[in-house]
């Protein structure tokens, strides 16, 4: 390579010049800083009375504090979630022991109790370190890193300690020391996350915010040792023990031995302390946000904000600049029994290594909902966790269509029309009508071999036949079915079209044949598994609607005391209205507690009612619109109650039908399979709750017999018995012959034609 000339190359000598120029200018800066340092060293109040005014101090009142909101389950312990951009619980300081509440400041600030927010040999001491290059410091005290965090100023700069000094100054003198204490400790960041002393107890330790005051002194001391610097950062590790445990006991050490020092703890005391066992961090399982998301109930959380903002939580929080509901501090208690809950996941969750689901084919998915029927309390909801498909298979995102479990609500219209369930259906093919638009392919099936054009409503309940069920709705119009359906509490029902539209059923459901058909009567249209389970829970309740819900109270601790207090626009109101005729729902009842006869809920005299439902797997014809069915399943079904508990049951497949429901064998998967679940499911929570066993209402024969498609068979002859001959004593005159009868022949009933559909 050719070499550069000798008066081409650059000269070094401005260089050389300029950074001396600079290093000279550096040390002149700060000679004048340190000069401030020790001015303000030795002249204290009146440099800091000079700037009083020029900075304006955020004190702890004016702060609005980003808490984590805890949601529990019914028993106010199980926590279901931790919600936040911040994981901080607040506590109240004082409830620590003392020598605690020093641990955690030995190592940051000893001398706390004696200075008055600043510590001046502190800070000239720093600057002076800085200035001859001695180790660097900071000498703030925790007044100083309090106001730096409450004002968010993360300048690196002399400028800035100036700062914190005069904002430290006022909080001195307008609050006591444990006040100071407090707000350092609540908002002072440890570490994993955990901004506060109560989420880094938990965090550490395990011990919950509302047991801090069982935090320990060697716990303390970690805690304090971690806060010089919580997290990696370059080459040094922090003093997190998982990190660099070397590093963590040395920092260790060193705190405990300033309490020694400041005559906070013994030296007998001191020696018999040993580094405590801290818990292994894994990280939070949701970037950016704190919270479970991967759990069974991480759907509940929808519900619990929906709620809150119904009942006006969210908006009194606006108007209070209390800020939004998850960072809000707030404690919401809702209606999840963690015994029901954990009941259904070992039947639904198939990420259990033990659920019935789990040795399903991989397709194969399952949603469930139980609920209270005589308050809507939602004791346990399932829809899948917030993993794979990130889909609520119970809720809105993906509603089912419910098949013959409708016919619940098909019936109880019926009923409440004045047709008595032992009115008399056909059950054979229909033929479809010239011109109707409606196929019949789903519908028919070959009628039942015993009781065929004679079958009482009450039978093909119980055996499921679809035909006297369309025929039903034929007779009383499909808005009447599903505006019971409305009245039972199905919100929201799906149509078929492409693309599906969510019809409202509370404003009323639709007049005519559109958007519901005949089918309506057979549970063609989609709705979710929480909305069947609440008009389930109707009709187990003499017909005595109550709004399903998730949250029973919700509090906020008051951070003046510490105190949680209520907030009693949160709190679970009950509104019972009476939406089906009880003699309607209790008839309905009645014809549904002989479908699970055989294999009721456990327990001595206890019955329970229920329907299946299966959907077939729809294959699109020709045209792309009209579904033809292969004869596989894509979608089963079990709705039942006792008095005490309803559950819902659906299985189905995670492609959203794609795939047929099938073991893994290759068997069609029918709704005895979740009728199976619900009775494990049943009997768990049956015995573990201790709920006392319970009857219920009987079928009364109510209303029309005359009021179906059936006909009446003839009555079968009575044979008539053969005639006795008396034996012919020898002197008795012969007896006058009677005459004999011939039996009449057996009269089958006509039955009339039915061209298969």
């Amino acid at each position: 390579m050719a070499s550069i000339p000798p008066s081409a190359a650059p000269s070094a000598v401005p260089r050389v010049a300029d950074k001396e120029a600079r290093l000279k200018k550096d040390k002149r800066r700060r000679w004048i800083i340190a000069g401030l340092a020790l001015l303000i060293m030795f002249s204290g109040v009146g440099l800091i009375a000079g700037t009083y005014f020029y900075d304006q101090v955020i004190t702890p009142d004016q702060l609005t504090l980003e808490n984590s909101t805890e949601v529990f389950g019914s028993d106010g312990k199980t926590q279901i979630a931790k919600l936040g951009s911040k994981n901080r619980s607040e506590v109240a300081v004082d409830k620590l022991p003392e020598q605690v509440r020093n641990a955690l400041i030995a190592g940051e600030d000893k001398n706390f109790y004696k200075h008055h927010g600043i510590d001046l040999w502190g800070i000239g001491r720093a600057a002076w370190n800085n200035l001859t290059g001695g180790a660097t410091q900071g000498a703030s005290t925790i007044t100083q890193q309090y106001a730096r965090i409450a004002a968010n100023d993360l300048e690196v700069s002399y400028g800035r300690k100036l700062r914190e000094a005069v904002m430290a100054r006022k909080l001195e003198d307008q609050y006591q020391k444990i006040d100071i204490m407090g707000f350092y400790l609540n908002t002072v960041y440890f570490g994993r996350g955990a901004y506060g002393i109560g989420a880094a107890a938990e965090v550490y330790f395990g011990i919950p915010p509302d047991k801090i005051e069982t935090l320990k002194v060697e716990q303390a001391a970690v805690l304090g040792a971690v806060l010089r610097q919580p997290e990696p950062d370059g080459s040094a590790k922090g003093y997190d023990p998982q990190n660099d445990p070397q590093a963590a006991t040395d920092r260790w050490n060193y705190v405990l031995n300033n309490m020694v020092e400041m005559k906070w703890l013994s030296t007998s005391e001191r020696s018999a302390l040993q580094y405590p066992k801290v818990l292994t961090f894994e990280g939070a399982t949701n970037t950016g946000a704190w919270g479970y998301t991967d759990r069974g109930t991480g759907y509940v959380i929808r519900y619990v904000e929906e709620e809150l903002t119904k009942r006006g939580v969210v908006k009194y929080l606006n108007e209070n600049k209390l800020g939004n509901w998850k960072n809000a501090g707030l404690r919401i208690t809702t209606t999840i029994d963690q015994r029901v809950q954990n009941a259904m996941e070992a039947q639904l969750n198939r990420e259990l290594p033990k659920s019935a689901l789990s040795t399903q084919a991989p397709n194969i998915i399952g949603a469930g909902v139980a609920l209270e029927p005589g308050t809507g309390r939602v004791l346990a909801y399932y829809g899948g966790t917030n993993s794979g498909t990130n889909t609520d298979w119970a809720g809105k995102q993906a509603p089912h269509p419910p098949a013959s479990s409708f016919k619940i609500y098909t019936l109880a219209a019926g009923v409440n029309e004045k047709i008595s369930v032992k009115s008399l259906w056909d059950s054979r093919k229909l033929e479809k009508s010239k011109g109707d638009i409606v196929d019949l392919d789903n519908a028919n099936r070959e009628g039942s071999p015993t009781c065929v054009a004679s079958c009482t409503l009450e039978q093909m309940t119980i055996d499921s036949f679809n035909v006297p069920f369309f025929e039903l709705t034929q007779k009383i119009g499909p808005q009447k079915v599903m505006q019971m359906a409305a009245n039972a509490g199905v919100r929201t029902a799906w149509t078929t079209d492409s693309p599906e539209q969510a019809i409202d059923l509370t404003k009323g459901a639709p007049a005519g044949r559109k958007p519901f058909d005949y089918y309506a009567g057979i549970g063609q249209y989609p709705i979710t598994v929480l909305d069947h389970a609440t008009g389930t829970a109707t009709i187990a309740n003499h017909g005595i609607y109550n709004e399903p819900h998730f949250v029973l109270k919700v509090e906020r601790k008051n951070r003046a005391n510490g105190k949680w207090e209520h907030l009693e626009i949160g709190d679970e109101k009950l509104a019972p209205k009476q939406t089906i005729p009880r003699p309607v729902a209790d008839e309905v009842t009645g014809v549904l507690k002989q479908i699970p006869k055989g294999d009721s809920v456990a327990g001595s005299g206890r019955e329970s009612a229920g329907k299946t439902g299966t959907w077939e797997n729809g294959l699109k014809k020709a045209d792309g619109v009209t579904p033809v069915y292969d004869g596989t399943n894509a979608h089963a079904w079990f709705t039942g109650f006792t008095t005490q508990v309803v559950a819902t049951f659906w299985i189905g497949s995670n492609d959203y039908n794609k795939t047929p429901i099938k073991t893994p064998g290759g068997a069609n998967i029918g709704s005895s399979y979740p009728r199976g679940l619900w009775k494990k499911f049943m009997d768990q929570v049956h015995k573990e709750l201790n709920l006392p066993a319970t009857k219920l209402p009987s079928i009364t024969g109510m209303g029309l017999t005359d009021g179906g498609t059936g006909e009446s068979p003839s009555p079968s002859p009575v044979p008539q018995p053969e005639p006795t001959q008396s034996p012919k004593p020898s002197d008795s005159p012969k007896p006058t012959k009677q005459p004999t009868t011939p039996p009449p022949p057996t009269v089958l009933p006509t039955l009339p034609t039915r061209k298969p559909g």
